[in-house]
């Protein structure tokens, strides 16, 4: 894992430089949750230079997809210092002490239905600076690809609408997609935004069909919401070089705000 040299989680705003810092090392190497430079970032550590922090701590919530995605995996991998599959069975517990393990969340293929009060626990970690992904589009049927829709009510987003099977080809100016024009979206669902208090929701991606990503922000935290799981998979992610940029896009906007903070390339 790239810039893994440390072993600790990030510690919030422990160790941030400042006038009584006194630096360790030249350059920041270690996932300590410590500012070793001084120079006022904590973690700031990007050995490949793509923008994206590589001390991430990754939970990815549910089961692989249908098709095969080990470079999207070996990616995430390379990219965190941790990265977990979890809630893989019904009966594993969603709750904040399983969310406090993470930086970023990414929603898979959902195995249960979540209730309110582990969506309620989603939206207070997002808050207080967590980020997530949500892909669906899994099943090519309402059920169960609008499992995540219960996570998503807190954030006044949802999927919904007939399967579409259409590019994404219209973007809009935001950080998520820079550089992009062109992905797949090969059997996904149309998102739909509702006014919720406390938080503000951006378009970004449409397609033939209609609106099939935005962005979600809310206290110290972010969330992308994607209306298709093909963004994963090993077939486009070899074919098509947007895929990983969109993925870059992502997790370096969706990642930790306060700490963790690396040069944009």
């Amino acid at each position: 894992m790239s810039g893994a040299a440390g072993t600790a989680g990030m510690s919030g705003a422990a160790g941030a430089g400042g006038a009584g810092c006194v630096p360790t090392q030249s350059v920041e190497t270690m996932c300590n949750g410590v500012d070793d430079d001084c120079n006022g970032k904590i973690d700031d550590v990007d050995a490949a230079g793509d923008g994206v922090c590589d001390c991430l701590r990754i939970g990815i919530v549910g089961v692989p997809g249908s098709n095969p995605s080990s470079n999207f995996v070996s990616w995430l991998q390379a990219l965190g210092t941790t990265v977990d599959r979890v809630n893989t069975a019904p009966g594993e517990a969603f709750d904040p002490p399983l969310l406090a393990k993470y930086d970023v969340v990414i929603f898979d293929r959902l195995v249960r239905a979540y209730s309110a009060g582990e969506a309620t626990a989603l939206r207070a970690w997002v808050e207080g600076g967590g980020g997530f992904v949500t892909m669906t589009g899994y099943a090519n049927s309402p059920d169960p690809d609008f499992l995540p829709n219960a996570l998503l009510a807190p954030f006044g987003l949802s999927y919904g609408g007939a399967l579409s099977v259409a590019p994404a080809n219209s973007f809009e100016v935001h950080p998520v997609t820079a550089g992009i024009t062109s992905v797949t979206f090969l059997g996904g669902y149309v998102v739909t935004p509702t006014v919720v208090a406390g938080g503000t929701s951006t378009l970004l991606a449409s397609n033939a069909d209609g609106h099939i990503a935005y962005a979600h922000e809310r206290g110290k935290g972010r969330g992308v919401v994607w209306g298709d799981e093909w963004i994963e998979f090993d077939s486009e992610w070899k074919a098509m070089p947007q895929i990983q940029k969109l993925w870059v896009n992502i997790m370096s906007w969706v990642g930790p705000q306060g700490r963790c903070a690396v040069p944009k390339p």
